[in-house]
């Protein structure tokens, strides 16, 4: 019998799991739907019967990435062997892949290697901003313990500590953990600032320090219908001053999880020194309504107003969402995150 199986779902990610420990190896699998969460549950218990298999798209594979113990021994300082799963990443420009490395029960930490020269800046930026939050007392977050080069140019790892177990929870609800600590986040590091001097404003080519990765303003690569209302909406906050902070930028269900009636957040390598206070409350809202409630625009829009009745926080929010996705991958103007988007904030402008 393999020891291990490569799961796969419609949105083309994968996951390669052991069979041995299968539970705390699924500890890496964080599913928003219904769907999702049955599978997290009961895998450990069917994934002998041949039709669990067929339905999961489950292939038989040799251990993932053992070419890499090595550098994982060295990363936490291991001695002996452990085990690991891995989630090949999700499909995009910078996807990276992510082991999780534990033994028995107890998750030692999580690797993510890249071979891609962009997501190695993006492993830099993540261990600065976890630096600074360290520093700045905010320890419910990972700490990095090695990024390094791989041997025989083979890209780069980034390792980092985690506390999260087997009886560590998802919350999928805005609540008061979230609140807690967006609260303590902008206590931390919040700033005054002109709209100019945020990151958001430089990644649409407003900043007053300039991007040199594209020139000219983002809002050229948008589709027509939404050229005007992008253009329109930073318009109104030139030159105004706004409350900021260090922002996450992707808050999300799946980026965060409790352990020990305390929230812990995780994957810092979009994060920004200095945005507009608010923005991670409104991706929370926003993503968590598109991918596991399946809501539509109107529905998303109708919600937004009841949690957050100061609509500039939303406008803000959109902005740098739709820059940030358009710096990335300019090919993403015609997706449909950027249409959602999009009518949102027509729906804003209304």
């Amino acid at each position: 019998m393999d020891k291990y199986f490569r799961i796969s779902n419609a949105d083309e990610k994968a996951w390669v799991l052991p069979v041995h420990n299968m539970r705390t190896a699924l500890c890496l699998y964080q599913p928003g739907g219904i769907k999702g969460k049955l599978v997290k549950a009961f895998l450990p218990c069917i994934w002998r019967l041949p039709f669990a298999r067929l339905v999961l798209s489950m292939e038989r594979c040799p251990r993932p990435y053992s070419e890499l113990d090595e550098s994982i021994r060295d990363a936490f300082g291991l001695e002996g062997d452990f085990e690991c799963a891995a989630f090949e990443g999700t499909p995009c420009v910078h996807q990276k892949i992510t082991i999780q490395v534990f033994r028995g029960r107890k998750i030692l930490g999580y690797v993510k290697i890249s071979d891609n020269p962009a997501v190695y800046r993006l492993f830099q930026r993540e261990q600065r901003i976890l630096e600074a939050l360290h520093a700045s007392g905010m320890d419910e977050v990972p700490r990095i313990v090695a990024l390094k080069e791989l041997p025989d140019g083979g890209g780069w790892l980034l390792a980092q500590t985690t506390t999260k177990t087997v009886h560590s929870g998802t919350p999928h609800e805005w609540g008061p953990l979230m609140e807690q600590f967006i609260s303590r986040l902008e206590s931390a590091t919040g700033v005054t600032a002109a709209f100019e001097q945020t990151e958001m404003a430089e990644e649409m080519g407003l900043g007053v320090i300039g991007m040199t990765a594209f020139e000219g303003q983002v809002s050229a690569l948008l589709p027509e219908r939404y050229r005007s209302v992008f253009e329109r909406t930073a318009e109104r906050f030139r030159g105004r001053e706004l409350a900021c902070c260090l922002t996450h930028n992707d808050f999300t269900p799946w980026n965060m999880y409790v352990q020990g009636g305390r929230l812990e957040v995780f994957d810092w390598e979009y994060a920004s020194f200095c945005n507009p206070k608010g923005i991670d409350h409104c991706h929370f809202l926003v993503q968590s309504a598109f991918f596991e409630k399946k809501w539509s625009p109107d529905q998303v829009f109708q919600n937004m107003i009841a949690e957050a009745p100061d609509p500039d926080i939303y406008r803000l929010y959109l902005l740098s969402i739709i820059a940030r996705y358009l710096r990335r991958d300019p090919s993403c103007a015609g997706s449909v995150e950027i249409a959602r988007w999009g009518q949102l904030l027509e729906l804003l402008e209304r």
